[in-house]
């Protein structure tokens, strides 16, 4: 029960702190009639009651009149009437990934990624041939991956509009139809690129509008197999309608709007995922025997208890234990990206709530040390087992494995961490609000082994309350039930 109760009552408490008195809109649009209702979405105003409106109005006719943002404003809702709006179909046929993707012209790189990955590779017994490339020769569907990978690769940066034509649209609905049962990381890739591209330009987020696209992500906002399906597809319909200039903010690749309210946001919070975390998983409610409530608890419950509205963001990024092979990312790196897509998304317009678990937590810490106008819009920070001093088990498997920087950024004795804490010191006194969670339960390590994954030294931040929780570390950012005073006969 503590693990649900304290983060809810820290961020009630220290918004109650901050802003001791919010008056209320009373300054809202009356809606008399459907023409009302209409006026008010083509320009995004007062748009829950809008939608309410038409919703149980008997004619559709007023469909004709809505314009693109409107009915991504449909869409982002999981309404029903983007079944009654007349898309264009797209054509369904077998996907020719060159063909496909040669009708992109993203420079010189993106045409020699497209031959590596479409080149024949030599025959073993073929002395004359003079390439070195003797792997298999990668099947249809890998070389799909690649390609599409490469693809999102390239759209969540700026790229020039005019170099991928809008039948990308048609496209990638064609992806996703064919893969949404076999493949679902290609399918899930391809609404991932779409989100890109509809935030792009105007033409693409008005093709997407106008096609097969509108009813089935309108259908997965609210249905969606699983949550990171529901996310993107609220991604696209946001990004769309930042495109169409209906919102000043966009969603990068990293980051997902987990909660909007229908009033304008007074507080953003901001969830940072810990070491092997995601969006979609480190956020849950606890596995357990009894009946699954939430696949994401800050979305699901925070909303009941928090009267203002405020919006949630949640930053998603890989890591790793042990290095293989390829890249890796740095903290500093991975700063600078959060920095400008958390801009980006206009975090840091109204107050702040961080919280962050494990790893998570240095990434804040070096957001806010990085980032002064960040630091000054936070209002708090909940460290859920931070290793502010390190962990003893980032030791572990050293002599077996080649860790990643992320691991090694974790030892006790790492000199970066060390620094990281230091500076996080000189800056702290300026953030109102900081409170530490700390585990007390042993974690299951490697076969028998058991450790407590970030000890109590290390999880403590020297300023602000610290709260002990009987649990893993895993554990402790995922509470078991919501705890409402409504609710205080259910078991917790």
């Amino acid at each position: 029960m503590a693990r649900y109760i304290i983060p809810s009552v820290t961020i009630s408490a220290l918004y109650g702190v901050y802003k001791s008195f919010w008056p209320d809109s009373n300054d809202r649009n009356k809606i008399l009639s459907v023409e009302d209702a209409v006026k008010l979405l083509n320009v995004n105003a007062n748009t829950s009651e809008a939608l309410r409106y038409i919703q149980h109005t008997e004619s559709k006719e007023f469909l004709k009149t809505l314009n693109p943002a409107a009915i991504a404003l449909l869409a982002r809702s999981g309404s029903e009437l983007c079944m009654k709006i007349p898309i264009k179909s797209c054509v369904d046929q077998k996907i020719d990934v060159t063909e496909a993707l040669s009708k992109f012209n993203l420079g010189d790189k993106w045409n020699s990624s497209i031959e590596w990955i479409n080149r024949v590779a030599c025959p073993e017994e073929d002395l004359s041939c003079s390439d070195e490339w003797l792997v298999r020769l990668p099947s249809q569907i890998e070389r799909l991956r690649r390609m599409l990978q490469l693809l999102f690769l390239t759209t969540e940066k700026s790229f020039d509009v005019s170099a991928i034509d809008v039948d990308v649209i048609p496209f990638l609905f064609n992806v996703y139809a064919e893969f949404c049962q076999s493949n679902v990381d290609i399918a899930v890739l391809a609404i991932k690129i779409l989100s890109n591209i509809v935030g792009a330009d105007e033409k693409y987020a008005k093709s997407m509008l106008d096609s097969e696209w509108l009813p089935l992500i309108s259908t997965m906002v609210m249905n969606g197999r699983s949550l990171m399906e529901r996310l993107l597809s609220h991604k696209v319909c946001q990004n769309a309608l930042s495109s169409l200039k209906s919102i000043n903010y966009r969603l990068s690749s990293d980051v997902y709007e987990m909660h909007l309210p229908d009033e304008e946001p007074e507080f953003d919070i901001v969830l940072i995922h810990g070491l092997r975390g995601s969006v979609a998983y480190t956020w849950r409610q606890k596995d357990s025997d009894e009946n699954l409530l939430s696949s994401c608890w800050p979305k699901d419950w925070l909303p009941l208890d928090i009267k203002r509205p405020f919006r949630i963001i949640g930053l998603e990024y890989p890591s790793y234990i042990f290095h293989f092979t390829g890249t890796q990312q740095s903290l500093q790196s991975r700063s600078e990206r959060f920095k400008d897509q958390l801009e980006i998304a206009g975090i840091g317009k109204r107050p702040v709530l961080f919280i962050c678990h494990s790893m998570g937590g240095l990434l804040a810490k070096k957001l806010l040390i990085d980032s002064p106008d960040l630091r000054k819009s936070t209002i708090g920070v909940l460290f859920i087992a931070t290793p502010h001093k390190g962990s003893p088990v980032a030791n572990w498997g050293y002599s077996v494995f080649q860790p990643t920087e992320d691991v090694v950024m974790l030892s006790e004795s790492n000199v970066k961490n060390k620094k990281l804490n230091e500076d996080f010191s000189a800056v702290s006194k300026e953030i109102p609000v900081i409170v530490s969670m700390v585990e007390t339960l042993e974690s299951n390590i490697i076969a028998n082994a058991k450790s407590i994954v970030v000890p109590n030294k290390s999880a403590v931040f020297e300023q602000g309350a610290v709260y002990h929780i009987a649990d893993v570390h895993l554990n402790l950012c995922k509470p078991t039930h919501c705890f409402r005073e409504s609710d205080k006969k259910r078991k917790v």
